[in-house]
């Protein structure tokens, strides 16, 4: 592994409606994305009744600190032999395949990933 971090939507999340994770967000270090992730955050502002413009401004912040990852047919197939292995749902095997596949740490704040191998749950 790398010292690469993967930030999952719960902890952008957290982020944007609480301040929360400051540390890690707001670091120098180039923060990694699944594209996955991406489409859930802004997804969730939507749900929440964020304005448009604070939506924007929103994703244009977090794409500007990040290298978004698409999903390729490589991360699709390490999902699927996770999503088995680890009884992960789609979405969520398919986040963690990003990271594994990137050599990045998954930061997260879902307990579903807890024990899991290069997957950081700060506190």
């Amino acid at each position: 592994m790398t010292d690469s971090k993967l930030i999952d939507s719960s902890l952008w999340l957290a982020y944007l409606f609480n301040g929360n994770n400051k540390k890690i967000i707001e670091s120098d270090q180039i923060l990694l994305l699944s594209v996955i992730s991406l489409f859930e955050i802004e997804r969730k502002l939507h749900k929440e009744k964020v304005l448009v413009v604070q939506i924007r401004k929103s994703m244009d912040f977090i794409k500007s600190r990040s290298l978004v990852i698409p999903v390729t047919a490589d991360i699709a197939e390490k999902a699927v032999l996770l999503s088995l292995k680890y009884h992960l749902a789609a979405v969520d095997s398919l986040i963690y395949a990003t990271a594994l596949t990137q050599l990045a740490t998954l930061v997260t704040l879902d307990n579903d990933f807890r024990g899991l191998q290069y997957v950081e749950i700060p506190s």
